[in-house]
């Protein structure tokens, strides 16, 4: 990365470049695109241990702006829209709430990913049948095979309606990019699409 000012003799910016700020940079605005919080890069997935990798879903598969290698992208599923306990220090404790967060941070162990109130109760409503049911229209619309693809997404779309945006966005995020094609997969499909959103 290059760290410095950049700018005109009017107005100077103190700024970063470098190819993976340009990359956050359009992951962080295709999470609008897929309606999720987070989206993970190959290159961030391949450094989570096992155990988190499992947690993650892959959701598509693009080439973005300035590469024409393609890339698949990961999220990690969360039902946002709830209420959880308040995070409190315990009673009769000297700890402060960070104390709590620093003591839990450092006593990470990867069975936390199964075990953890919060992290289970995030990730209600990514069932193993609607994970099944994305991964086969994911699978679908990779190989070309788009209209068992529709039929797989909008089912795992359904099976999201409580979420919050009443749906799975990367199954409609698919959905409506087959549907810009008349569910008719082009002859010269190559499992990948380009990444409209930098």
């Amino acid at each position: 990365a290059i760290e410095g000012a950049v700018g005109s003799l009017q107005k100077v910016d103190a700024t970063y470049l470098s190819p993976h700020v340009n990359m956050a940079a359009r992951m962080e605005a295709a999470t609008r695109q897929f309606g999720v919080s987070t989206l993970i890069t190959r290159n961030f997935f391949k450094l989570m241990s096992p155990e988190a990798q499992v947690q993650c879903r892959k959701i598509d598969v693009v080439t973005v702006k300035g590469s024409n290698v393609p890339m698949p992208i990961y999220t990690y599923d969360t039902f946002q829209s709830q209420v959880f306990p308040e995070l409190r220090a315990p009673k009769f404790s000297m700890l402060n709430v960070q104390d709590v967060l620093n003591m839990q941070a450092e006593s990470y162990e990867s069975s936390m990913w199964m075990t953890d109130p919060d992290l289970t109760q995030l990730r209600c409503l990514a069932t193993p049948r609607f994970k099944c049911a994305f991964e086969k229209g994911l699978d679908d619309y990779l190989g070309g095979r788009w209209s068992d693809a529709r039929e797989s997404l909008e089912k795992a779309d359904h099976m999201m309606a409580s979420n919050d945006i009443g749906g799975d966005g990367p199954s409609r995020a698919i959905l409506k990019y087959m549907k810009s094609y008349d569910w008719d997969c082009p002859s010269d499909w190559k499992g990948h699409r380009p990444l409209t959103s930098k």
